[in-house]
């Protein structure tokens, strides 16, 4: 295990995202959410597609560049941690960050990358749910740092505002004084903590 395998928060991420999932009311699932695109129902089909997919990536397989289909809310939270418990297995084995992958849009990553890019991911859409369904209580707080090393790691600037305003990543934000760990990695990606 390298100084910088996020497997370990990785992991956590899917339990994290799981419990925010767990708290959306089915009424709230047309309210917007922060991620541009995306109203409630569609971030959980997101959220959880890209969960799978990490668990794929860790298995050695190749992701189809196919949208994610739909999950109905009372499933999802359960697809979720199942998919954590999933992904530990995947990719443990260190030789996985090792590996390459060329995803469906064309760039080849290493498997330390994925793990990084998919921790920042559910991190970031697990805060996306929150702030989206009134949940910002239930955020871990643990998670923060770890997964803005990750996005640090793999974010490049070119990937901002590359398919439209926020999309798939905004201009960084200036955290406010006193920010959390965790809203620190939320305005790197783009987001307004507060």
């Amino acid at each position: 295990m390298t100084n910088n395998d996020h497997r370990p928060t990785l992991h956590r991420s899917y339990a994290h995202a799981a419990a925010i999932t767990a708290g959306v009311r089915p009424d709230q699932l047309g309210l917007p959410t922060p991620c541009p695109g995306y109203d409630v129902s569609t971030l959980i089909d997101h959220l959880v597609g890209a969960g799978d997919r990490a668990v794929a990536l860790g298995r050695g397989e190749t992701p189809s560049g196919e949208e994610f289909p739909h999950v109905e809310l009372e499933a999802a939270p359960g697809r979720l941690r199942a998919a954590g418990e999933e992904s530990a297995s995947a990719w443990a084995d260190d030789a996985t960050l090792e590996r390459t992958v060329t995803m469906p849009w064309g760039e080849t990553y290493t498997g330390a990358n994925l793990v990084d890019m998919y921790l920042g991911e559910l991190a970031a859409h697990a805060w996306d749910l929150a702030r989206a369904t009134g949940q910002l209580e239930r955020i871990d707080g643990s998670l923060g740092t770890p997964a803005l090393e990750a996005a640090r790691a793999m974010l490049k600037p070119e990937y901002r505002n590359l398919m439209g305003e926020g999309n798939p990543f905004g201009s960084e934000v200036e955290a406010p004084a006193g920010a959390t760990d965790y809203e620190l990695f939320v305005a790197f990606m783009g987001r307004d903590p507060r």
